[in-house]
């Protein structure tokens, strides 16, 4: 075992439990922040770790906006000071009350979600306008994944019309997470990702020659991020969610 891993007393430590070695943390924190260039650059997935205490470190270092995949996770963000919460699920049935609740709970936090289908958007459009709010909607886009999004299509280009032009919503951007890109050699797992990013760009300027506004891009995980680092585009947001741990 290497010494940094040793624990002198554990008489104390109530089992199972989950240890942080703080040292390990920092050096992983200001890894992620070294390789983004710039703090205001990121968007952590707090997914892997859920926990407040990281997320306050990640405050103090910088990093002002941050990624969910839950409400729950999205209250722990909210909860800890984050301010800028986007919530990577395309919301349904009582998810959309819950968006609602959120933002009367914690009205300090702006809160972003994902969407992919015009129907469950106009029923979340729908329930905003008539609570009197507004939410930030980012088109999700597949690039290769599978699991939800649209691909680059006049499809995804009408249901973006929609969020642009449809009250209670608002056009937030795009959500690109390519998980499917996780090859072990580094060039080729280039390659891939910059496949699917070559069609995400020709999109987005298609979106802006129409007047759509597309104020960000959230790209990415963990195995994607440094990728996507090395590119110059205002707006794009970083996502890793592994790394920190």
């Amino acid at each position: 075992m290497q010494s940094r891993y040793h624990i002198a007393d554990t008489s104390d430590l109530v089992t199972p439990a989950l240890v942080i070695f703080r040292e390990i943390l920092e050096g992983n924190l200001r890894q992620m922040v070294r390789i983004a260039g710039d703090p205001t650059r990121l968007r952590p997935h707090c997914k892997t770790h859920k926990i407040p205490q990281i997320i306050e470190r990640e405050l103090e270092l910088g990093i002002v906006k941050h990624k969910a995949a839950t409400f729950a996770e999205a209250e722990m963000l909210a909860r800890a000071g984050a301010r800028d919460v986007f919530l990577a699920y395309n919301l349904v049935g009582p998810n959309i009350r819950r968006a609602i609740h959120f933002q009367e709970t914690f009205p300090q936090a702006t809160l972003s979600v994902t969407a992919d289908h015009p129907r469950p958007l106009a029923e979340l459009a729908e329930a905003m306008h008539s609570a009197g709010l507004s939410i930030n909607v980012l088109l999700d886009i597949d690039t290769g994944l599978r699991r939800t999004g649209l691909p680059v299509s006049l499809e995804a280009e009408e249901l973006y019309q929609q969020t642009h032009q449809t009250a209670g919503v608002e056009a937030g951007g795009l959500h690109v997470y390519d998980g499917q890109n996780h090859q072990v050699s580094v060039e080729e797992r280039r390659r891939a990702v910059d496949a699917g990013w070559r069609g995400v760009l020709d999109f987005r300027e298609r979106l802006l020659a129409r007047g759509f506004p597309v104020p960000r891009i959230v790209a990415g995980g963990t195995g994607s991020f440094p990728i996507y680092a090395e590119k110059d585009l205002p707006g794009l947001e970083l996502s890793p969610g592994t790394c920190v741990l």
